[in-house]
């Protein structure tokens, strides 16, 4: 596939999109260390290959023709090397636009990028090539950085509360605010209004407990995880507790009791010990009748003891144990936000 004559922004805003959903982006300033540690990308500092190959970093932006960043693709492995002394806000936008390049598979899909995977890549691409790419790695970055659903809804829309609230150099601010309208048309036009508003409801939505620090999309009267009462409340919470595998109606995949895996049948129960194997309160007055998370230790409605935590399937929230998984249960919306 040749690298076309033009930028094209509809495929740029469709991964844009496709990326915030996979990702789960909920908080912002988004940060991009974070989505290269999970993708497991090589991640080097231009600092660290001027003391490497002892030389200044003004020598490693000439050797890799960037003054800012550069993606490398070599046997299958990403790697991006980003410009330490720039300022941070720099350095975010840099390391978007860089997985940008890989997420819109630039080194992939074009035939000149497919056959020169490394540090020849910019000197075997013609300028207006180049520009092509780098411009829908910028598309990208800022529709990742500052989601059309997020800037539309800001209180206030001035240049250094755009470049605040969303972690953005002031020269990204403003590329922003000229663009708003462009990248919002497309969005239109393309049926993605729904799917960007999204971002917006999980920014929202999210909740941590101010006791035992887990991250929610929803809140409810009890905290799912500590029982809690009343003790969610709007905000990133860093703690995010493992959940149990299980099919899509919440019935276990295995049973913790037997380990039978034969589970996707009919019924609740595990068909060789007899285990229940789909987690529900355990107060038999609660209204509350389906399955509940399957880390959920208490029932977010009444605050009883889920079914799971009464067999032992679940551990005490506060058990020394390194945590990982979500929750996903009803909510309402805070209020005194900074978006309308």
């Amino acid at each position: 596939m040749n690298i076309l004559n033009y930028a094209r922004y509809d495929y740029c805003l469709k991964k844009a999109c496709e990326f915030l959903d996979q990702y789960s982006i909920h908080s912002f300033p988004v940060d991009p260390f974070e989505i290269i540690k999970k993708e497991k990308y090589g991640l080097m500092k231009y600092s660290e290959l001027a003391d490497e190959f002892d030389c200044s970093i003004d020598k490693v932006c000439t050797c890799l023709r960037s003054s800012d960043g550069k993606t490398i693709l070599e046997n299958d492995y990403y790697s991006i090397a980003y410009n330490d002394s720039k300022p941070i806000t720099r350095i975010r936008f840099t390391l978007m636009h860089e997985l940008g390049h890989i997420y819109l598979n630039h080194l992939v899909d074009f035939e000149k990028t497919e056959m020169l995977r490394n540090d020849k890549i910019a000197s075997s691409l013609t300028k207006q090539e180049c520009r092509v790419l780098e411009n829908e790695a910028n598309a990208f970055a800022r529709n990742v950085l500052s989601p059309v659903s997020m800037f539309l809804t800001l209180k206030n829309k001035s240049v250094s509360n755009v470049a605040y609230t969303f972690g953005l150099s002031v020269a990204a601010a403003e590329t922003r605010i000229d663009l708003i309208d462009t990248d919002a048309k497309l969005i239109t036009g393309l049926n993605l209004s729904q799917k960007m508003m999204l971002v917006y409801r999980r920014f929202m939505n999210k909740r941590k407990c101010i006791v035992c620090n887990a991250q929610f999309f929803k809140t409810y009267n009890y905290c799912p995880i500590c029982g809690g009462k009343n003790t969610l409340k709007w905000g990133d919470g860093n703690m995010i507790y493992p959940k149990l595998d299980t099919h899509e109606n919440g019935k276990l995949t295995e049973c913790p009791n037997c380990s039978n895996e034969e589970t996707d049948v009919e019924g609740n129960f595990c068909q060789i010990c007899g285990e229940n194997l789909v987690n529900k309160c355990s107060n038999n007055d609660c209204y509350y009748n389906e399955p509940l998370p399957s880390n959920a230790r208490f029932c977010p409605i009444c605050g009883s003891y889920s079914t799971f935590y009464n067999a032992g399937f679940l551990k005490e929230w506060d058990y020394n144990e390194t945590a990982s998984g979500f929750m996903d249960i009803p909510d309402s919306i805070d209020e005194g936000l900074p978006f309308n």
